[in-house]
């Protein structure tokens, strides 16, 4: 008989409490739609019937990715094979919610918060007679390419567990209804910045290639934020990621990387602070209160119960300067939409994503990464849904 005592049950405190994190959420959003009802004239629009037969693919899709993580199918694959996984699943995910909501059917760009840079091209492309299909895919592919590169970035700050705990809750993320606009490009550009940001800084780098890299951030960042207004405010994880790694010279390295797209585009007619002025120009239509309860509307259902998640597990991550980022570059793009008269929450999508970073930290500091739940992950999923459905 063996004399080796049974495995101990994992602590209390390591095990994830879905309850609460739902009840939050839950609680939020019906108080910020409640106001927003109130507030809001004309009332919310209600569900097209246009949205059939393409309403189907979406829960197709979650029901798939679900069952995968249910099973543990992902749990021991090798690292590049789960990256080309989750970014897979986030062309699945994106390119049925497009099709849910109409942008299979029309041109995925706003005169109004969209830089210039991307409204030419997709106007170009227009011109040269690609269908609104085809654009909508490219955007799609092009969106989906973020999901490892955010992963890549956590693994380097976080390790490899909560990178690997963290691919699901981006591939199926409810943020992906945005996936068919103008700013993936940005949210792309600017997870690669961050990426870069994190592996110039890792230990053991030699100074000629830290350097490189970090330029490489730098230029990245820059030509984010020609595609996506918000995608400047990801500089603020960048500086928070070299303070983590004590590698102050490298935020130098970076800036001068920075300004040479910039530099470039102002050369070649784009001016990038006056378009941004321009972006803010106050139409003066609608209050204050109506327009901060449409945002906090958008932030909770683009979020899912794991932004709750995240936030109450802020304190115990290492990933801490992504979540700075997605703070700041939401914060700055709500309080931008205040003043300028419209919330848009496309506009985000470069830094909301961030925000979830959270969702996959430890109960503790140092301890081990947790998954986020698949109660999280699916009604996060349905909450996207419901946008795909009620926004056309």
């Amino acid at each position: 008989m063996s004399t080796a005592s049974p495995p101990r049950a994992a602590p209390r405190s390591d095990q994830r409490s879905v309850g609460p994190v739902l009840g939050w959420w839950a609680a939020l959003l019906l108080l910020a739609l409640a106001l927003w009802w109130v507030l809001s004239d004309p009332r919310p629009a209600g569900l097209s019937s246009e949205a059939w037969p393409y309403a189907v693919a979406p829960p197709l899709v979650a029901v798939a990715g679900l069952t995968a993580i249910r099973r543990g199918l992902l749990r021991d694959r090798r690292w590049p094979v789960l990256l080309a996984l989750g970014f897979a699943g986030s062309v699945a995910w994106t390119s049925s919610l497009a099709a849910t909501n109409g942008a299979l059917r029309a041109t995925p760009v706003s005169p109004t918060t969209t830089p210039p840079l991307p409204r030419f091209l997709l106007e170009r492309s227009t011109e040269w007679g690609v269908a609104p299909l085809w654009q909508t895919a490219v955007l799609c592919l092009t969106g989906a390419l973020a999901v490892p590169l955010a992963a890549v970035a956590v693994r380097s700050l976080c390790g490899e567990r909560a990178a690997r705990e963290l691919l699901p809750v981006l591939a199926l993320a409810p943020f992906a209804v945005l996936g068919g606009t103008a700013q993936v490009a940005a949210w792309v550009l600017g997870a690669a910045a961050l990426a870069a940001a994190a592996l110039s800084s890792e230990p053991g780098r030699r100074g000629p290639r830290r350097l490189r890299v970090a330029i490489l951030s730098g230029l990245l960042l820059g030509t984010a934020s020609l595609f996506g207004f918000a995608a400047v405010l990801l500089g603020a994880g960048v500086v928070c990621v070299f303070f983590v790694r004590r590698r102050p010279l490298l935020n130098v390295a970076a800036a001068a990387g920075f300004l040479v797209p910039i530099l470039a585009a102002a050369s070649a007619g784009y001016d990038w602070t006056a378009d941004l002025a321009a972006a803010l120009a106050d139409s003066g239509s609608t209050g204050y209160a109506e327009r901060l309860a449409a945002a906090v509307v958008a932030l909770l259902l683009l979020g899912g119960p794991a932004l709750v998640a995240s936030a109450r597990s802020m304190r115990n991550t290492p990933g801490w300067p992504f979540l700075v980022a997605g703070s700041v570059g939401v914060l700055g793009a709500v309080v931008a939409g205040l003043l300028a008269d419209r919330t848009s929450p496309a506009a985000w999508l470069p830094v909301l994503p961030w925000l979830l970073v959270g969702a996959v930290a430890p109960a503790r500091p140092g301890g081990p990464s947790r998954p986020a739940g698949l109660a999280l992950l699916g009604i996060g999923a349905a909450s996207a849904y419901a946008v795909a459905l009620l926004a056309r």
